[in-house]
C-alpha cells in the first residue's frame, strides 16, 4: 500500500509539472559579448526568448551594440554559453540532417530565415524565427555570428550568446 501511495504522489507531481496540452513553455536569456565580439570592438546586450508549443518552436531576439547597417547570423545552438565552445554547435531538429532551415531555427529581420538580422542606424537589431518542430531540451542558447565581408549567414565567428533558461 505504501508503494501505491508513493507512486500516486510521484504521478501527481509529474502531472503538475508537465505543461498542459496546448500550453506554451518559454525560456529567456540575456546576451553576453563573446571574445570575438570584443575583438571587433562590440559591446552587445539584449534579450532572447524561445517558446515551445504543440505547434512548433518560436524564437525572438532584440540586441544592441552591433555595427549600424551590418547583418549578422543568429540561430539556435545546442550548448550553454559557458561551454568551452560557447553555445556549442548549431541545434538541429534531425541531428544528422542539414545545417540550415527547416532543420535548424534561424532568426531574421525579414521573412527569409537565411537573411540574418540587420542592425539599424543605432546598432539595434530584432529577429524572429520559427520551426514546425518542438525543440528538445538540448536547445540551450541563441548565438549571434559575425559575417565577414563577402561571407554568408552560414558561418563566421560567434560574437554574442544568450543562455535560454
Amino acid at each position: 500500500m505504501r508503494s501505491m501511495t508513493y507512486a500516486a504522489v510521484v504521478l501527481a507531481i509529474a502531472l503538475a509539472a508537465a505543461p498542459a496540452a496546448g500550453a506554451a513553455t518559454k525560456t529567456r536569456g540575456t546576451f553576453v559579448t563573446l571574445p570575438a565580439g570584443t575583438e571587433l570592438g562590440l559591446q552587445i546586450e539584449g534579450i532572447a526568448q524561445l517558446t515551445r508549443t504543440d505547434d512548433g518552436t518560436f524564437a525572438k531576439i532584440v540586441v544592441r551594440g552591433l555595427e549600424p547597417g551590418a547583418t549578422y547570423a543568429a540561430h539556435l545552438h545546442n550548448a550553454p554559453c559557458s561551454a568551452d565552445n560557447p553555445g556549442g554547435a548549431h541545434y538541429k531538429n534531425d541531428p544528422l540532417g542539414p545545417a540550415m532551415p527547416p532543420n535548424e531555427l534561424w532568426l531574421s529581420s525579414t521573412s527569409d530565415p537565411m537573411a540574418g538580422i540587420t542592425a539599424n542606424e543605432d546598432g539595434v537589431a530584432q529577429g524572429r524565427g520559427s520551426a514546425d518542430w518542438v525543440a528538445r531540451p538540448e536547445a540551450q542558447s541563441i548565438v549571434i555570428h559575425y559575417i565577414p565581408p563577402g561571407g554568408s549567414t552560414a558561418g563566421g565567428p560567434k560574437i554574442a550568446c544568450a543562455d535560454l533558461a
